[in-house]
């Protein structure tokens, strides 16, 4: 091998060497003596002339004569003799002379090796070192619990307990007892991503684990400590860097291997709720199959949105965290799951029961945003994804339009009139409803009136009062939507088809369908109509008028 040029004492090479070398009596080694490589030599080779080489001696198949041209050389040598004849270590002490003369039980290429690992510089036994202390923890990625055989090397390394503590103090992974409590008071109070540890006789060293989602945050911190004074040393800090930058590499894999099996069931999840009622796709219901969910058991489309909007900027990764939080929610609760994202929100087709998801939701509501969340009927085929799924769209916009309070309606808890749109198909429910109510579509004071008249129990006077306007005013609108639409709000008929095309027409709010409710200033007078305080209407005293509806003392 070419010469080094670092030199290394010979105690240094022999340490290296330990029991496989054996000094033949006669020589006077100096232990600090400087040597910088090694060079292999057999037998008819000439005598290497650079004295600070150590000599290896190998093919002496002759006899222990045929190294004497490297003894009898001019100069102090050292020679390790590999493969040596018999008789090697009987030399006489004139024949060794000033030379250093070793009987080596290990190969020449062994023999090399050793002398160059003992003769690098500090910078590459360090970066050396460092880098099989790199490959020694990054086995445990390998591992099925990559993480908790991760921190079971390091303990190794360390010779100290090893633990995972998240960003809200809980004890996620450890080796052995850690004082918790203590260590999350102290590594909380600062935002270094390297702190060391000294508290109450426990010394250690803690580094902070980034959040592979978002740079600016973190999700725990990787903890080494130990009742050693003299802890921790430059190799376990090493250790703990190396280890905490496999802990971050594990979470970045695992946000990608989720990324990617949350597409696969997004596009799978897509694919069902394309399907029309008629169609079954046996390649499909097998897909889904594949991903966990079965059809012999129960089976729902949720629709999740947020109940009040995310800012913009926001919008995006606000979204990404919330199919996040449910995809490991219903894992974690050993509900297979497909999950997508649409509208302002997110949609999942879920194999588990109405109760088991409200305990679900209700159990983990501070981990989750404001949701307003619809649940559609049971699927019992694949081709009726799509049906539960127009069902929890429905339950979604009743309960934006009616029950503010409510964050949670399933299928089951429909009345007659929304089971009716949910069954019949809101889209076709709303186009009757455009058409039956089309003589109102510009009268918006008539809407108005009509909607209040309903959502007021066909109670005139407080419905009237709601819109700021004298009773008669409201039985005069009245009367002129039976003249329109040829009704008669006496009849039940008529009453149910009004309503149901009202209740359809608010459930979509569409832009060019029929417009919502209009408002007006308390001030302004309603238009198209008499001023009650300047005429007599068609309701005028009695309170009964042509409309046919029988109105009580209070109305």
């Amino acid at each position: 091998m070419p010469a080094s040029q670092h030199s290394v004492e010979l105690g240094t090479i022999l340490t290296e060497l330990g029991s496989s070398v054996r000094l033949v009596a006669g020589g006077s080694p100096d232990l600090t003596r400087p040597v910088h490589g090694a060079a292999v030599w057999v037998p008819g080779d000439p005598v290497p002339p650079d004295l600070a080489l150590i000599v290896v001696c190998t093919g002496l198949r002759g006899g222990i004569e045929e190294v004497f041209p490297i003894l009898e050389a001019h100069g102090s040598r050292v020679v390790l003799l590999c493969d040596a004849p018999v008789g090697a270590e009987d030399l006489d002490a004139a024949r060794v002379a000033d030379n250093v003369v070793g009987v080596v039980s290990a190969s020449a290429g062994d023999v090399v090796a050793s002398v160059a690992r003992s003769s690098q510089n500090v910078e590459e036994a360090v970066s050396r070192r460092l880098g099989a202390l790199q490959r020694s923890l990054s086995l445990a990625l390998a591992d099925p619990a990559p993480v908790p055989a991760l921190l079971v090397r390091l303990k190794r390394v360390c010779n100290a307990t090893a633990a995972l503590i998240d960003r809200h103090g809980d004890l996620v992974h450890a080796t052995g007892p850690v004082p918790r409590t203590l260590l999350f008071d102290e590594i909380s109070s600062t935002k270094a991503d390297t702190q060391t540890l000294d508290i109450d006789g426990w010394r250690g060293l803690a580094a902070r684990i980034a959040d592979p989602s978002s740079p600016d945050e973190h999700t725990g911190w990787l903890v080494v400590t130990s009742r050693r004074p003299d802890f921790p040393d430059v190799y376990a800090t090493s250790a703990v860097h190396v280890a905490a930058s496999l802990v971050e590499a594990n979470q970045r894999m695992g946000v990608l291997v989720r990324k990617q099996e949350r597409a696969v069931r997004a596009a799978v999840l897509e694919q069902a709720l394309a399907l029309r009622r008629e169609r079954h796709d046996a390649e499909l219901a097998a897909r889904v199959a594949g991903l966990g969910i079965t059809f012999d058991m129960e089976v729902r489309v949720v629709v999740a949105v947020f109940a009040r909007s995310p800012r913009s900027d926001r919008r995006q990764q606000t979204s990404d965290s919330l199919m996040d939080a449910l995809s490991q929610m219903l894992s974690a609760a050993g509900h297979p799951s497909l999950i997508t994202a649409r509208g302002n929100g997110a949609t999942f087709l879920v194999q588990c029961s109405v109760a088991a998801l409200q305990r679900l939701l209700v159990g983990r509501e501070s981990e989750l945003p404001a949701l307003q969340i619809g649940i559609g009927r049971p699927v019992t085929a694949v081709g009726g994804v799509a049906d539960s799924y127009n069902d929890a769209q429905l339950a979604v916009r009743t309960l934006r339009r009616v029950a503010q309070a409510q964050s949670l309606m399933a299928y089951e808890d429909f009345d007659f009139a929304t089971r009716l749109f949910a069954d019949v198909g809101l889209e076709r429910m709303v186009a009757w409803a455009e058409d039956f109510l089309r003589p109102l579509a510009d009268r918006e004071n008539l809407l108005a009136g009509l909607r209040s008249y309903f959502e007021n129990d066909q109670n005139i006077n407080v419905a009237a009062e709601s819109l700021n306007i004298h009773h008669n005013s409201l039985r005069y609108r009245l009367t002129k939507v039976e003249e329109l639409l040829t009704i008669n709000l006496k009849q039940p008929a008529a009453v149910s088809s009004v309503f149901l095309a009202l209740t359809a027409i608010d459930l979509t709010r569409q832009p060019g369908a029929l417009k919502p409710r209009a408002s007006r200033s308390r001030d302004e007078p309603p238009v198209g109509e008499i001023d009650a305080a300047r005429g007599v209407t068609a309701f005028g005293n009695g309170g009964r008028g042509d409309i046919g509806v029988a109105f009580g003392p209070d109305r």
